[in-house]
């Protein structure tokens, strides 16, 4: 298996977070004249316990077998938390990921009826990949129809970076650095797949907020977050979204947006669900004009 993506994420990682940090953050006196931003090379290697030549090689994305005790080392130089830590180890521990696969698309039954149950509070099935696997109709009318989605697109990056959510969700660029935060924390033993190469290529190439938040590798695990919709029929909408973890070992979850109190959010769900039960068509569908006298009189 090739592991030279795997090589270059963890070079780049690394060289992030050593620029973010100032020398007085981890003890160093303060140094004025400084060419570049953040830490030296050699300050991440002394504070580590390496040498600077070894730790230069790890950025240069050299083919180099990093031991458990190195990258807890360079995670407590750099100051990176829980979940920075845990993605550096999944970058960097190529034999334990070798065999990692993902599990096939598609939900149970009960899995669908799990999320139908929601109704009218929207939800929908995330698989490892963060594509969409399954939802309800709750989240058909708050967003629109991902049947009418191609397949491939299915997928929260995409959708946030590449679809229509940018327009529906008004607090969309902490909701979008949020999901790619998460993503990037999820799928660190994915980075060497085609998939994973392919989809930051194609948003990379499609959205220039996508490359510029890729590039800064911000790692975040998932957290209430609230999102704020602007729905072209009942206006606006604040939903907290919460993550459930299917527990049948396939790192699937089910993603909840329970309306936020004292925001109106309740009614205007309920009332989505009653003109869908009514119309069976997403609420801002194009509306056909009413017919004319004469036309009414034709068709009689």
């Amino acid at each position: 298996m090739n592991y030279d993506q795997r090589r270059a994420e963890l070079a780049d990682f690394l060289k992030t977070r050593r620029l973010a940090l100032q020398p007085e953050e981890v003890g160093l006196p303060s140094r004025t004249s400084r060419r570049t931003p953040g830490l030296r090379r050699e300050d991440v290697a002394d504070l580590a316990g390496i040498s600077a030549c070894w730790y230069a090689r790890l950025e240069q994305a050299r083919n180099i077998r990093v031991s458990s005790h190195v990258l807890n080392s360079l995670a407590e130089a750099l100051r990176l938390n829980t979940e920075e830590r845990n993605y550096l180890l999944a970058l960097a521990n190529e034999d334990s990921r070798s065999s990692v696969s993902v599990p096939a698309d598609g939900v149970s039954p009960a899995l669908q009826r799990i999320l139908d149950s929601q109704h009218p509070h929207p939800a929908f099935a995330l698989g490892p990949r963060f594509n969409i696997l399954a939802w309800n109709q709750a989240r058909t009318d708050v967003y629109g129809d991902l049947a009418k989605i191609p397949p491939e697109h299915r997928h929260m990056l995409w959708l946030f970076f590449g679809g229509y959510m940018r327009e529906l969700i008004q607090n969309w660029e902490p909701s979008a650095r949020s999901v790619l935060a998460e993503f990037r924390a999820a799928t660190g033993l994915y980075v060497h797949e085609p998939w994973f190469t392919t989809l930051v290529r194609d948003l990379s190439q499609n959205s220039p907020e996508f490359l510029r938040w890729w590039q800064q590798h911000e790692i975040e695990r998932h957290h209430v977050t609230a999102r704020e919709v602007s729905h072209p029929s009942v206006g606006r909408m604040v939903l907290e979204e919460n993550a459930l973890i299917v527990d049948d070992c396939s790192d699937r979850r089910i993603i909840l947006e329970i309306p936020q109190p004292g925001t109106g959010t309740e009614n205007k769900l309920t009332a989505l669900s009653c003109r869908s039960h009514q119309a069976q068509a997403p609420p801002w569908s194009v509306l056909r004009r009413p017919a004319s006298r004469e036309q009414r009189n034709n068709h009689y």
